[in-house]
């Protein structure tokens, strides 16, 4: 459909499209952290330090398997521990490290500016709006029966080329 003769973006796409804009300007504003992505999950744990795993999980809507690599990778990176709930094993407190902490402090940083900048020509009452709609579109997605999608978040740097054949 054809709209003032340009073609109609479905807002699944335009979203997808301003979420690849937003985290690559984010990592450009991160590229000399010792860690490369994954940044939403330190920022989510800057506020809820501590927290379970399950609960990081069901926040930022991410799939318990690819948690532990994800939580494996920060543990490699010396940003968090994982410690085991000694009340019930199968829950683990994802913990920053005095590392993670002060990194991750530059994250939480990194993000309220780039958001600031965002929404610099928008007055707050737009913004408000913007932020409501965002949270009611994600709402009314949940009514509707999905499948769990997880994305393969490579990492970033030299591609491989394929082997000729």
């Amino acid at each position: 459909m054809k709209k003032g003769g340009k073609q109609e973006i479905p807002i699944g796409t335009q979203a997808l499209i301003f979420s690849k804009l937003y985290y690559s300007v984010l990592s450009k504003k991160l590229e000399n952290l010792d860690i490369e992505r994954y940044y939403s999950v330190l920022n989510f744990l800057y506020h809820h330090n501590g927290c379970c795993q399950q609960y990081i999980c069901n926040s930022l809507e991410i799939d318990k398997t690819i948690m532990v690599k994800i939580v494996d990778y920060f543990i490699k990176s010396e940003f968090v521990e994982r410690q085991e709930n000694p009340d019930d094993r199968r829950e683990h407190f994802i913990i920053l490290t005095k590392k993670g902490k002060k990194e991750t402090e530059k994250i939480v940083q990194a993000f309220e500016d780039l958001d600031k900048e965002m929404f610099r020509e928008l007055d707050k009452g737009e913004k408000e709006t913007f932020v409501k709609v965002l949270h009611h579109l994600n709402l009314r997605l949940k009514e509707f029966p999905l499948n769990d999608l997880f994305f393969n978040y490579r990492k970033t740097g030299k591609r491989k080329t394929p082997a000729k054949s």
